[in-house]
């Protein structure tokens, strides 16, 4: 039986070191990319300032001379959610610097709080890939979704302590959450809808209340994204836009829109078209519009 968690703030935090903790700095490896998206930054089109590492009088373990920071100021805070020693903490932060190195691939998420001594909390990458932003609740016209999470754990630097742990990023306004998710992934959030379930002819149910997006990367390749939680191995599929033949919108609210796919994948030639039921008529519509204005 698993003990309970109490639950924590800044005041709390960082706990005292345990005996044989890791308090070792670290530096982390360049990851690339994400396979579906261009590996050169996108900048948002939002409000986002820019500064180089050398100019910043505050240095941390994982900075390198070379890196490049995009700010993202945030309306009016986040709150980082996670479990320390059996402790649930809750932090709230006002920035967050997203650190490239040279070659554009992600190397850290710094979050800070202007006017506070709050010590920074680093959420650093070294996989092959950048992990992508999972938004954990299907988004509804009148009700975003602000809850962003990462499906494996991940490691964090924080009071010049090491360890690892399942992060989740809580926004208050919905374009921090949009902006957090286009730095990340070097690319636009063009649509995103909640959807009931999508099913594909040649493997059935592939995902039940989920999110579905579109993404474009800089070199204006666009994707459909979203998270298969009804497959035995569970992960995030993508289909290229101009892989979708044709589109069937539905004849009556309430039906799901059909993609006919071209078999130019392994994954793509197994579904062969794809069913996807939106939760709100209208995001329907807009999916399908969207698709007559920019598939093949």
């Amino acid at each position: 039986m698993s003990r309970p968690q109490s639950l924590f703030d800044e005041e709390d935090w960082p706990l005292p070191p345990a005996r044989r903790e890791s308090t070792v700095s670290f530096s982390t490896q360049s990851s690339s990319s994400a396979s579906f998206v261009s590996s050169t930054f996108h900048q948002s089109p939002l409000s986002i300032t820019t500064s180089s590492s050398p100019g910043r009088s505050r240095q941390t373990s994982c900075h390198s001379m070379y890196d490049e920071v995009i700010r993202l100021p945030l309306n009016p805070s986040v709150t980082v959610s996670f479990v320390r020693n059996h402790k649930k903490f809750k932090l709230r932060y006002t920035y967050i610097d997203i650190r490239k190195d040279a070659t554009g691939s992600l190397r850290a998420l710094e979050l800070g709080s202007d006017n506070s001594q709050q010590s920074p909390f680093i959420h650093t990458f070294n996989t092959a890939k950048i992990p992508i932003p999972h938004l954990e609740h299907p988004k509804l016209p009148d009700e975003p979704s602000l809850r962003i999470s990462f499906m494996e754990e991940q490691t964090v630097q924080s009071a010049h302590t090491v360890f690892t742990s399942r992060l989740s990023y809580i926004f208050e306004d919905w374009k921090d959450c949009i902006q957090f998710q286009e730095l990340i992934l070097a690319a636009k959030v063009e649509f995103i809808a909640g959807i009931a379930e999508a099913k594909s002819k040649g493997r059935g149910e592939e995902c039940f209340s989920q999110n579905l997006r579109i993404l474009r990367g800089k070199n204006g390749t666009q994707v459909l994204l979203f998270f298969a939680n009804s497959r035995e191995l569970r992960r995030y599929v993508n289909i290229p836009i101009h892989c979708i033949e044709s589109v069937q919108p539905p004849k009556k609210a309430g039906k799901p829109v059909v993609l006919h796919l071209l078999p130019n994948f392994d994954h793509l030639s197994q579904m062969r078209t794809l069913q996807i039921s939106f939760l709100d008529d209208g995001d329907s519509r807009t999916f399908c519009q969207f698709l007559a204005n920019h598939a093949r």
